[in-house]
């Protein structure tokens, strides 16, 4: 992929992940208790050679052999292999997980790493399916069977979000409904069937999948086919009316969005709709008016997770003990605003990073964060506060205990920190922003924009700031278009401070 390319690309791949160069499905097969029984029943059903291949990530005991692989091939002919090391993935295979193991996927290959318990059988599900959707994007597949807990559904997150699709067992056939029930509450589940309908179901999506054209697919990653002639001008037609559609139906205007977002986000929903061509799912939209709430939800959809990109939050950590608060006056307060905080992980991730940077004798109203999006189904979610066990994978055992509640298979924030944080429903482009503030972060936001988008919403977040404030965007993002509005900081962490701007006649002007 050129350059150009990846830079129209929103995908943040994370640290030494490599996009997959396989161009069939991978699906990700997540299961506990009662799964082996859902997952015969879906390899029973599949044919010989489906031309995918299945990864099956159950949780094991570390202290006795699996017979999960042997148990399978029963059900199956394709060729079914319990990955003990580096494997690569080749199609009609089946590869299971070992005991005691986690597996990663990196381009075409599957990693194997340790586990690390205690938390390892909570989260190796999520661990997977993050690793598939982040190297596999468009053409990873994640299925949840029965079992109890919560793991896999933070992680099918991951999987919408890079543009692939989710499967739930029908709760009611699952021998336990826990995962399936987590899965769906989520609501980045796209089919709930019993597990015997689900083979069907792939069969279908990949079918579909080879035969969608999107216009510029190859400039931007895409492994689709690309419209000529009148066909491509039809397509950027139906793409226009797309946009419209969805700005006079739900207020919300598209149009500067970066092109490889768009395509990305509508190839999604022709998959789940069964649309090949963007005329066709224009027509689908314009006759199915519930389709918009999805497709909206598809352009809001952010990759989130408490501490994502761990290495730029130890650096903010830094930031914040050596500069945010000396520097603040006498019980002043510290003023944050987290932009597009979707399910409000990043947000309170920023609360307890500020509560742990605070000086002792500091009151718990020195803290104020503001957390804006437009997706009012995310901002539920951040009000709340509750999320699935497998956040264990995310914060460290000492932060679990001081910020969270567990209950019922959850953690709930607690309430101090909770109230430390105002959400609200805000526009950056186009509601008045937020003032004198400490520090701003923004991850993930700015790359779904145009440049010219960009360079407006960074003069916005200059203004907001005070002088010597922090701004702090995501990995794949940059205050280089303002560069007289902000001095790096941290350039491999994005961590820029904001410049006092001076008058001409050498005064510094106050914001």
């Amino acid at each position: 992929m050129s350059q150009e390319a990846r830079n129209d690309d929103e995908w943040d791949d994370g640290p030494g992940a490599r996009r997959s160069s396989l161009q069939f499905p991978v699906v990700g097969v997540g299961a506990s208790a009662g799964g082996m029984g859902a997952a015969l029943q879906l390899f029973e059903h599949l044919p010989d050679a489906p031309g995918m291949a299945f990864v099956v990530v159950l949780h094991l005991s570390p202290e006795h052999e699996s017979h999960a692989a042997p148990i399978l091939q029963r059900a199956t002919s394709m060729a079914v292999v319990q990955v003990t090391q580096t494997e690569a993935i080749q199609v009609n295979h089946v590869y299971v997980i070992a005991p005691a193991l986690h597996l990663a996927m990196d381009d075409g290959k599957l990693i194997v790493e340790a586990q690390d318990h205690p938390r390892g059988r909570l989260v190796a599900i999520d661990l997977f399916f993050r690793t598939l959707a982040q190297t596999h994007q468009e053409r990873a597949i994640a299925v949840i069977l029965s079992g109890t807990g919560s793991d896999g559904a933070l992680g099918l997150g991951e999987v919408k979000a890079q543009g692939g699709v989710s499967i739930a067992q029908l709760p009611a056939e699952a021998e336990y409904s826990g995962m399936p029930v987590a899965a769906i509450a989520t609501g980045q589940v796209d089919f709930v069937l019993p597990a015997a309908e689900i083979p069907a179901k792939l069969a279908a999506l990949w079918e579909n999948a080879q035969a969608i054209e999107l216009p510029d697919s190859r400039s931007i990653g895409l492994r689709t086919k690309e419209p000529s002639g009148e066909a491509a001008q039809r397509a950027e037609a139906a793409l226009d009316d797309i946009i419209a559609i969805l700005a006079s139906r739900t207020g919300n205007n598209f149009r500067h969005y970066k092109r490889g977002t768009l395509l990305r986000r509508l190839e999604r929903r022709m998959q789940v709709t069964r649309q090949q061509n963007i005329a066709g799912y224009r027509d689908y939209l314009e006759s199915h008016p519930q389709e918009t709430a999805q497709l909206l939800q598809d352009m809001l959809i952010s990759v989130t997770s408490f501490f994502r990109d761990p290495e730029s939050y130890g650096a903010l950590e830094e930031e914040v003990h050596t500069l945010l608060f000396r520097r603040l006056a006498a019980d002043s307060q510290l003023r944050a605003w987290v932009v597009g905080c979707a399910t409000g992980e990043e947000a309170y991730s920023l609360a307890m990073l500020l509560n742990e940077g605070a000086p002792q004798a500091a009151s718990r109203s020195a803290i104020q964060i503001f957390a804006s999006d437009i997706d009012d189904r995310a901002l539920a979610v951040a009000r709340a506060g509750v999320y699935p066990e497998a956040i264990a994978a995310d914060v460290s055992a000492p932060r679990l205990g001081q910020f969270f509640h567990y209950e019922a298979g959850a953690y709930r924030i607690r309430k101090a920190l909770r109230e430390q944080v105002l959400f609200a429903r805000h526009n950056v482009l186009r509601d008045p922003p937020f003032s004198r503030l400490d520090l701003i972060a923004c991850r993930n936001l700015l790359i779904y924009l145009e440049r010219s988008l960009q360079a407006e919403v960074l003069e916005i977040f200059h203004f907001a700031l005070k002088p010597g404030g922090l701004l702090f965007l995501g990995s794949a993002e940059s205050a280089d278009l303002l560069d007289s509005r902000f001095t790096v900081v941290d350039k491999k962490h994005r961590i820029y401070r904001a410049n006092a701007i001076l008058l001409p006649r050498g005064d510094l002007l106050p914001l």
